[in-house]
């Protein structure tokens, strides 16, 4: 009969600490592609600095320009969990069905033009296609790689060869349409967590007695949110960042984060 209770209260146990594993936000897998643009150097940093201090796990792949550009070292100071040479053989598929997240901070002329004709022809393209291929959201910062942006200008500014800028412009047309998430460098941040947020594992429809609830501060933490009901609607300015507690709050919470 002791010897009964004893098993009782083990499974008990199990149950309980089961229960509270589950109640914590999942570490997710980020995968963060950096080519040979300068524009988004600094906000592929940030990313990289914002998801390992939030306890996410980054994977950070870079070509041989961003190795120059940037630096291995850097990076791995940033917080990445692995960082990927040039170079070095890596199973491109288990890294694709191991990511919650892909994002391309750094994508270059180059790269666009290579994943727009849907060619597999380095590291960066075939990982960034092939999350498209797996249904994974890819993000990318569009403007090294945007003729009217800073992939343009870095040229110098003006209107000359109209048929090759319409040509580059289509590039990032192609790649939307391949469900591709284009963004300015200053809505990077902001469009990971969200999409963070949004890809909590245990999802609730929000119930339509949920308050929705307005923040203006540009830099929302923990104790902003902290008080909100589950599955509440959260409005935030577009261009804000949560702390890395208040995303895992908001995703303790269920929380519908929407930019506006």
């Amino acid at each position: 009969m002791e010897r009964l209770m004893d098993e009782k209260t083990l499974v008990q146990l199990v149950i309980q600490v089961l229960a509270a594993l589950q109640a914590q936000p999942r570490r997710k897998q980020v995968l963060v592609l950096f080519s040979g643009a300068s524009a988004g150097q600094h906000e592929g940093l940030e990313a990289v600095s914002m998801l390992s201090q939030a306890g996410h796990s980054v994977t950070a792949v870079l070509t041989q320009a961003a190795s120059l550009m940037i630096g291995e070292d850097k990076v791995r100071q940033g917080g990445a969990s692995e960082v990927i040479p040039p170079g070095k053989w890596v199973d491109s598929p288990a890294l694709v069905r191991a990511a919650d997240l892909v994002l391309v901070p750094t994508l270059s002329m180059n790269q666009a033009t290579a994943m727009a004709s849907g060619a597999f022809d380095s590291l960066i393209s075939t990982l960034a296609l092939g999350a498209l291929l797996a249904g994974k959201t890819v993000i990318a910062i569009r403007d090294g790689a945007d003729p009217e942006g800073a992939g343009g200008k870095v040229w110098g500014a003006g209107t000359a060869a109209a048929t090759l800028r319409a040509r580059l412009s289509g590039n990032l047309k192609a790649l939307e349409s391949y469900g591709m998430v284009l963004v300015h460098g200053d809505e990077f941040l902001a469009t990971v967590q969200q999409r963070l947020a949004n890809a909590a594992p245990v999802q609730t429809s929000r119930s339509p007695l949920a308050p929705a609830v307005q923040v203006t501060a540009t830099v929302i933490t923990q104790a902003d949110i902290a008080h909100l009901a589950e599955g509440s609607l959260l409005r935030v300015p577009k261009g804000s960042r949560l702390t890395p507690l208040a995303q895992e709050s908001a995703g303790r919470l269920q929380l519908d984060v929407v930019y506006e």
